[in-house]
Parts: structure tokens; C-alpha cells; sequence
């Protein structure tokens, strides 16, 4: 969990728990290449009241669907039950960057992971590749990927996130979603996320798809705490304090 070592804890902070991506296979809370960018991550919003708790979650080709997604539901049941005496655990955002956000769309849709006894303010999902795409050689790392994460090639199609949510129900009770992308992402993530995002909408769902202006897939998550382009993170700390009751 990161936060800003001067700010004190009050029950009235809300959470923010963090899906970082990966392709699947690779990621950590504490990444040896990279350790101070989900440090930064943390530190962005806690010096914004927010408390941050960077997830670590099991990865292929250790585990199958809906694996991904039951660490999602794991990670806020256990700060739902544990937290209560940091932050207002009646105040949770799930975010998910890329792979995370393949995990995270997967437990938002999927009613035999989705818990509705644990309430979610809002969800942020940035860069996702909710449909894999066959025969792109940009994304067949992640297709072969996904095939091993989902069973084979008709399980992808069945189960990625554009595939749940073509059969999903009740949307509209789905916590409010800011369906995010870079400028520069590959055509293939851009393309589906704009899918997704008219599929949300029609379905009643509230949704919101953004694009990072300047940025490219990677670019939002490493900005962070560097002081350039910085102006999306913002845009999602005021979001999350924004009162709805």
C-alpha cells in the first residue's frame, strides 16, 4: 500500500486500488526494472487524499480464467474487511492499466466473480485490449497469451471483455466507468476501446471514454509524479472526491 508518509490516516480518505498491466505473464507491485513507478503511482494520489494499494495478482500461464478477475474481487474484499480504520472502505475505486484492466473489466462482467455486497464508487480502466485481435502481429504475443489465460481461441472470443460484455445483463447497475485510452495507442486497443465504450453506453451503463492527449500506452502510468502531462491523474483524483451521495 503507498501513501504520503505526511498524511495522516482518517476514515474519511477514499481508496484507490491499482491493476497494473503486464501482458499477463510479467508485472509487480515492486518492479525490479522499474521500482519507483508504481511507487509514484501511490504517491501521486495519496498526496491527494486518496489511499493507494498497488495489487500484485497471479499471472499466466499460472492460472486460467476467471483467476484474474477472483484476485480483483480477493483485493477489494480484503480491503473492504480490513481497512476500515485507515479509509472509508464505502468509498473504493478499482482502477486497471492494460492487462490489469483486462482482469479488472473481466470481474466488473462476469456474475460468478462480481460481488454487488461490496460497493465500488467508480471504476478507471486505461489502455485495455478488451478484444484480441487474430492475425495482428502487433498483438500476437498477448493473442498467444490469451488463448493459454482463456482455453483456446473460442474461449477468448466467449470470455475477453467485449465477449462478457456482449452477453451481460443489468449494466446499468455497473459502478460509473471512465473507459480511457492514450493518443497513441495501437490500433487495435483504440479501436476496441471505442467498442466498448458505445457497447457500455448501450447496454445503460454510465461511461465515459477518454483520450490522453500526448501520450502513448505506457506514457500515462510513467508520467506520474514527474511533473509533464500529468493533467489526466489530476482529472481522476478530483473525480474520485467528487460527492455522490
Amino acid at each position: 500500500m503507498s501513501t504520503c508518509p505526511h498524511l495522516t490516516h482518517t476514515p474519511h480518505r477514499p481508496f484507490l486500488l491499482f491493476f497494473y498491466g503486464g501482458g499477463l505473464t510479467h508485472g509487480a507491485r515492486i518492479y525490479p526494472h522499474q521500482p519507483l513507478v508504481h511507487a509514484n503511482f501511490g504517491a501521486f494520489f495519496a498526496m491527494r487524499g486518496i489511499i493507494t494499494v498497488i495489487v500484485d495478482y497471479r499471472l499466466v500461464p499460472g492460472i486460467f480464467f476467471p483467476d484474474g478477475s477472483q484476485d480483483v474481487h480477493d483485493a477489494l474484499a480484503w480491503v473492504s474487511q480490513n481497512l476500515n480504520e485507515v479509509g472509508d472502505t464505502e468509498r473504493i475505486f478499482l482502477m486497471g492499466h492494460s492487462a490489469g484492466g483486462i482482469h479488472l473489466a473481466g470481474y466488473l462482467l462476469n456474475q460468478s466473480v462480481y460481488s454487488q455486497s461490496i460497493p465500488v464508487c467508480g471504476c478507471i480502466i486505461l489502455g485495455v485490449p478488451y478484444e484480441i485481435p487474430v492475425g495482428n502481429k502487433t498483438a500476437a504475443r498477448i493473442r498467444e497469451t490469451a488463448e493459454l489465460y482463456y482455453g483456446g481461441a473460442k474461449k477468448v472470443a466467449m470470455n475477453q471483455p467485449l465477449g462478457l460484455l456482449r452477453r451481460a445483463e443489468n449494466v446499468e447497475a455497473l459502478p460509473p466507468l471512465r473507459n480511457m485510452m492514450a493518443e497513441k495507442e495501437p490500433r487495435y486497443i483504440s479501436s476496441a476501446v471505442k467498442t466498448f465504450g458505445k457497447l457500455y453506453a448501450s447496454k445503460g451503463g454510465e461511461v465515459d471514454t477518454i483520450i490522453l492527449n500526448g501520450h502513448d500506452h505506457l506514457s500515462p502510468i510513467m508520467s506520474l509524479c514527474s511533473g509533464e502531462k500529468e493533467e489526466w491523474g489530476i482529472d481522476i483524483a478530483n473525480w474520485i472526491h467528487i460527492d455522490r451521495n
